[in-house]
């Protein structure tokens, strides 16, 4: 039990040191005592014997140290003391340590925030089990390239299912927007039709109650619903009786039998799943695309070989089905790349600005250490020669920068949550509920204990950085000494490249900042003019039993336009599928021209498709090219006509002679009608990662009616009209329920609301770079000035005027600004051609950005540099030639 004995004493040696050190005193005491006591038996006087017991006990200090390296607490005492030490020291630099700090908070805490939100929506974006071996399942056509072109139709989803042994399950859903009555309000909830196996894919289970069965699927047998957490607090109130409940859904009744958890969200934002209960005609049709699908992989399966399985099917699909499968392929997508198109351009750009960040701070940080060192080489020298060895020197200075790191370390987790909290609150709900992932931003145990190793191997490395410096210094020359210690040529140009290193990052940063604002700017001026604070929109989906044929929905619309149209202060009123702003691609439909020899499938004309209502370009004032626009008299049964964006004809009529041609949806054998080109429009910008004006072919609505449509009301205040409308809906059919209701102007800002915050968090990136670098450019002048104190004081000796110093130190920095702005020029216009080509023409090259950012930086290094070289010419000749 020695161990446990030997424990103690140490602890109690830590934990009671005062009263440790009081009883070795006491017992040195009583030895002492006890040997003069013997000298005076001996026959000594007593001052003889005290002298005699103290020339032979030795020196009393020296048994007392040799007592505490026994203990074993040498090296924790001589540790706390070195932290003692680092504080007072950097208490004693206040200059050094706030800059340090904020250098380490500003680096790391900028690099924690964007890898959390990279993290959550780029790395982890579900929580499903085994994510990386669930995808997303699509027939590739060959010309559909957006988003929402990812469909199957029913029968080619069941050959799919049955013909590939890659995959353990697959499901098939479809989105849908349902018109919910509970407790006799209405409401328009976003909903989902979902095969029976749907969950079982995902591997989740329910919060409460139970799944859909098989049998569910059979039409008839599926008025069955599972809600969200969401809306089971939101409409049922969390009432724990919630299950077996009736709601109105599109006008049937279905019974809640399931409520998820609170962290299922598959797909984003849906809030109701029901069955995917489809006929038997429905099952096998091969012209409706109309399904999204996912599967799971079986295990060991690699996506290449699901991929290829896939393929085998739909060549065999094609040969068996020309007239429909002809041009289609399959294709799949791991489920976590699903939102990539959009979110992985933005996100790895702010990670790669936050990198540059980084790296400036890591410069910034050893340009402060070379000052540091080099300020205090008389006193590594000094402790060398006073016998401290290498190890004893790291823990000091590796004590000193570990403080530091700390403290630094502890800002930027503060910095690093309240970035996270920022970013969260100032996305709009409207867009973030649509992006995977965004509940789950957080600053997660991983990326904490990231951000703290990060923290403490900076404040070693620095550390060691120092001793190492200080084991290669000259003793003797150095101990001679007495004025400003001087920097070697190497060490010099080092420091010099470092400054460039940190204008280089800022130009880019800054620059990138300077283009992701203009942009922006860009953006919100395309819709400028529909004038868009004065168009109210309002979302409307009829449900399929209620109109389930073209007359019925023509005449709910036709009766919602005429009643709203006579509201006092109406200017006017018009229907579209896909409003601009909507932050959803249009449908897009191939077509075929009049005189022009038959192609394949693959070749056919693409344009994206809205079905329109005659007001609708007056309604967000679209100048009419040439032509006319849609009238009342383009009916059914009318001649079918259509209107197209100049876009649309400049691309397939170059010459111009668009108008009177006939065009055709689908191929050429299709069994769609003839329409006539009547009228040529301007182009709108759908959405804001629509680099370029994608061509647009309009219907007429009263011959292609929607169920969905979205209803667009223009007047002086549109939102004093908000509850007219409603009032004019619920009268005409009490069953409907409108949802999305904004003005223009408000969709249009939370649309393009993720361009501004990452413009404005490339603003911050670069201007911290901006005063890194300008903090780096003060601090090698201000060294130097100090150096060269001497050659300064020789000078003006010699007869050089203030004037010829100014312009030598201000030359310097001109220098220095100058090669960084030179090198950065060429690598700001190569990353500035990236980013335009990553993120959907938002970003364009525009050289007065970089005129003005490389003139700021010329302006602002000069003035930076000026404090230093007035020091210069303030010098006192007499005292500087002293200096030595």
């Amino acid at each position: 039990m020695r161990w446990l004995a030997r424990t103690s004493h140490r602890l109690r040696s830590i934990f009671r040191r005062n009263a440790v050190e009081q009883a070795l005193d006491e017992e040195l005491r009583f030895h002492l005592e006890r040997q003069i006591a013997e000298n005076l038996a001996g026959g000594m006087g007593p001052a003889e014997a005290r002298h005699a017991a103290l020339r032979e006990f030795g020196g009393a200090e020296q048994y007392k140290e040799d007592c505490r390296d026994q203990r074993g607490l040498a090296h924790i005492e001589s540790l706390a003391a070195d932290l003692g030490y680092a504080l007072r020291a950097l208490r004693k630099s206040p200059g050094f340590a706030v800059i340090s700090i904020l250098t380490l908070a500003l680096g790391i805490g900028a690099n924690t925030a964007i890898f959390s939100m990279v993290n959550a929506l780029l790395l982890h974006p579900y929580k499903f089990h085994s994510l990386d071996t669930l995808v997303r399942v699509w027939e590739d056509r060959g010309t559909d390239t957006s988003f929402d072109a990812r469909y199957l139709a029913p029968g080619d989803a069941e050959d799919m299912r049955a013909g590939t042994d890659q995959f353990e399950s697959m499901a098939t859903y479809i989105d849908k927007s349902f018109n919910s009555i509970l407790d006799g309000g209405v409401e328009a909830i976003l909903g989902c039709r979902v095969s029976a196996n749907f969950f079982d894919v995902l591997g989740v289970l329910p919060l409460q109650g139970r799944l859909f069965s098989g049998t569910e699927q059979q039409p008839g047998l599926d008025q069955v619903v599972v809600i969200s957490h969401g809306l089971w607090q939101r409409r049922f109130g969390a009432d724990p009786h919630t299950l077996g409940k009736t709601i109105q859904l599109n006008g049937r009744p279905y019974t809640v039998v399931g409520i998820m958890p609170s962290d299922f969200d598959y797909p984003v934002p849906v809030e109701l799943w029901v069955p995917l209960a489809l006929s038997p005609a429905e099952r096998f049709d091969r012209s409706n695309l109309s399904l999204e699908a996912l599967a799971r992989l079986k295990p060991g399966v690699r996506l290449t070989q699901a991929r290829d399985s896939l393929i085998g099917v739909t060549l065999k699909l094609q040969k068996i089905y020309p007239k429909t499968n002809s041009n289609r392929s399959a294709n799949l997508l791991p489920l976590r790349k699903e939102l990539y198109e959009f979110t992985l351009p933005l996100f790895l750009l702010l990670q790669a600005a936050s990198g540059l960040v980084l790296l400036l701070a890591c410069a910034n940080l050893t340009n402060l250490v070379f000052a540091r060192m080099i300020g205090r080489q008389r006193e590594l020298a000094l402790r060398t020669a006073l016998g401290a060895g290498r190890a004893r020197l790291a823990q000091l200075f590796i004590c000193e920068t570990i403080a530091l790191s700390a403290i630094g370390g502890a800002i930027a987790i503060f910095v690093s949550f309240w970035s996270v909290n920022a970013l969260h609150t100032s996305i709009p709900v409207s867009w973030t509920k649509w992006v995977p992932g965004w509940d789950g931003i957080r600053v997660d145990s991983s990326v904490l204990g990231f951000t703290i190793l990060l923290a403490v191997v900076v404040g070693i490395l620095f550390g060691l950085i120092t001793v190492l410096h200080g084991s290669h210094m000259d003793l003797n020359k150095t101990l001679k000494e007495t004025g400003a210690v001087s920097v070697s040529r190497t060490k010099g140009r080092l420091r010099s490249a470092l400054v460039v290193t940190q204008v280089i990052f800022a130009l880019v940063l800054l620059i990138c900042a300077g283009s992701t604002i203009q942009g922006f700017a860009r953006l919100a001026n395309v819709y400028a003019g529909f004038q868009p604070a004065s168009v109210m929109r309002f979302e409307i989906a009829l449900p399929e039993n209620a109109y389930d044929d073209n007359a019925k929905i023509s005449q709910f619309y036709q009766r919602v336009l005429h009643d709203v149209s006579a509201l006092p202060g109406a200017d006017s009123t018009s229907l579209i599928t896909n409003p601009p702003a909507s932050n959803v691609d249009n449908d897009t439909t191939t077509f075929t021209i009049d005189n022009r020899g038959p192609l394949k499938a693959d070749e056919l004309p693409q344009a994206d498709l809205q079905i329109a209502s005659p007001m609708f370009f007056a309604t967000l004032r679209i100048p009419l090219i040439s032509g006319r626009l849609f009238a009342d008299s383009d009916a059914a049964g009318a001649r079918g006509v259509v209107v197209i964006s100049r876009s649309t004809a400049a691309r397939y009529w170059p010459n111009g002679d668009a108008i009177g041609h006939v065009v055709k949806l689908g191929p050429a054998d299709s069994t769609s009608p003839s329409l006539a080109i009547v009228g040529i429009v301007g182009d709108v910008r759908q959405n804001w990662w629509n680099s370029v004006n994608r061509p647009v072919i309009y219907q007429p609505f009263l011959q292609a009616p929607e169920r969905a449509m979205t209803l667009l009301l223009r007047a002086p205040d549109p939102a004093a009209l908000v509850s007219s409308v409603r009032d004019i809906v619920l009268r005409i059919d009490p069953q409907i329920a409108l949802r999305g209701i904004n003005t223009l102007e408000q969709e249009v800002a939370e649309s393009i609301a993720i361009v501004r915050i990452m413009g404005i968090l490339m603003s911050v990136f670069g201007f911290v770079a901006f005063a890194l670098s300008v903090l780096g450019v003060y601090g090698i002048l201000s060294e130097s000035v100090a150096q060269r104190t001497r050659e300064i004081g020789l000078r003006l000796a010699l007869g050089a005027t203030p004037r010829t110093l100014l312009k030598l130190v201000l030359g310097q920095a001109l220098k220095l600004t100058t090669i960084g702005l030179a090198i950065a020029l060429p690598i700001s216009v190569a990353v500035g051609r990236a980013m335009a080509s990553l993120i959907f023409g938002v970003v364009s090259l525009d050289f007065s950005i970089f005129v003005a950012v490389a003139s700021l930086f010329l302006v602002i290094a000069l003035a930076a540099a000026y404090l230093p070289a007035r020091r210069a010419t303030r010098i006192d000749p007499i005292t500087a030639l002293r200096y030595d």
